[in-house]
């Protein structure tokens, strides 16, 4: 009985590893990418670190942005974090990125760090 306890660990424990960040999600969110939600939300992001948002093609925000592995109060070496700041009222938004272009899917997918919503895009360029 003691082998199988310790085959079963050992085969949990090399069965089980850290979920790694995309790490070329720096230069792959660079890109126009539409709302599944909403077709009417475009996001651009731009290689000077600046997102702008369009609603049915007007403008509707500006904001600098970085990824890292820390926003706000989170932190995680094994995730990126995208940081909006509105430019306008300098309001700042935390996300969690699952995915830019991962594997080239074409899809944007986070998760608002204040409500906990997942939102999905699609790559337009």
């Amino acid at each position: 009985m003691k082998n199988i306890i310790i085959l079963f660990t050992l085969v949990l424990t090399l069965g089980c590893k850290a979920q790694q960040a995309q790490p070329n999600i720096h230069t792959e969110i660079i890109s126009t990418w539409v709302s599944e939600e909403d077709p009417k939300i475009k996001l651009v992001f731009n290689t000077n670190g600046q997102c702008v948002e369009y609603y049915d093609s007007v403008l509707s925000g500006t904001f600098s942005y970085t990824i890292s592995h820390e926003c706000g109060e989170e932190s995680n070496t094994n995730t990126w974090f995208l940081k909006m700041i509105d430019s306008e009222d300098l309001d700042t938004y935390c996300y969690e990125l699952y995915g830019a272009n991962y594997d080239n899917n074409n899809t944007l997918s986070m998760r608002f760090m204040g409500n906990g919503k997942i939102f999905v895009y699609n790559k337009v360029n």
